[in-house]
């Protein structure tokens, strides 16, 4: 299952980056710009849930296009064909694959390729984070005070309370916050010490699934905004290394 999921990513990666600056929004899902489909999300998916039903029959998927198959399934797929299509459909190259595959409610498996840089990143449930076959760590940054964060760039009411509190806790400090309008990129890059620390509060899912193992497999702690640890079907996520997760935590508790 390594193998194949490495296999699939990079596969749909490869049909994604075939359609980049050709594709526009196909429809939205709801009245929100950011809410776009395009054809390339809906190639990217019948890629890798052919693959899927054709390797693994009874296996189940949950998939952010067409939705649940089998989803009782011992073994259930969890599904992102674009992360990011936003940026996709305006030509920005920040977008990814995330697919991650969970046994018995734990995910084992977590792949997320970013195709516009031909990043492939990889995590096993105990087995460590890797990047292009490179094993990959989080940040070692311990001051919260000179630190760079990366969240969602919707401000919803949840969030925008976050940020509230974090412009109050910036002030006099040097703290950094961004957001690449993808949560892949967003993983990718805490999960390889390219940024410090991570929030999400309402995403998908088939987000936080490939994130969240990802992150801490390469040595974050990962958690709910309370503290306690992450699980699978929680969507709300706190992801720093052991040293700066405590001070990130006082700014996401009872947001």
């Amino acid at each position: 299952m390594d193998k194949f999921i490495r296999q699939i990513a990079k596969k749909a990666g490869a049909a994604v980056k075939r359609r980049f600056g050709k594709d526009k929004a196909h429809y939205h899902k709801s009245e929100h710009r950011g809410d776009a489909v395009s054809k390339a999300d809906l190639l990217a998916e019948k890629v890798i849930t052919s693959a899927i039903k054709k390797v693994y029959p009874d296996h189940g998927i949950i998939a952010e296009e067409s939705g649940y198959w089998q989803s009782g399934a011992e073994y259930l797929w969890t599904i992102d064909p674009i992360d990011g299509t936003l940026n996709f459909v305006n030509d920005v190259p920040l977008f990814g694959v995330m697919i991650a595959l969970v046994h018995k409610g734990d995910v084992a498996l977590s792949t997320i390729y970013l195709p516009m840089s031909d990043e492939l990143f990889f995590a096993k449930k105990g087995k460590g984070a890797f990047v292009n076959g490179k094993r990959t760590y989080c940040s070692s940054v311990s001051n919260f005070s000179f630190s760079t964060g990366i969240g969602p760039t919707w401000l919803r009411p949840r969030f925008a309370k976050f940020m509230t509190r974090l412009i109050k806790e910036s002030k006099n400090k040097h703290i950094v916050f961004n957001g690449f309008g993808s949560m892949a990129v967003d993983g990718a890059y805490v999960a390889s010490g390219r940024r410090d620390w991570f929030v999400n509060f309402n995403a998908g899912i088939h987000d936080f699934a490939p994130v969240g193992l990802l992150l801490k497999e390469s040595g974050c702690t990962v958690t709910d905004t309370k503290g306690s640890p992450w699980k699978f079907g929680q969507l709300e996520m706190v992801a720093a290394n052991p040293a700066l997760h405590p001070q990130l935590l006082k700014l996401t508790k009872n947001v």
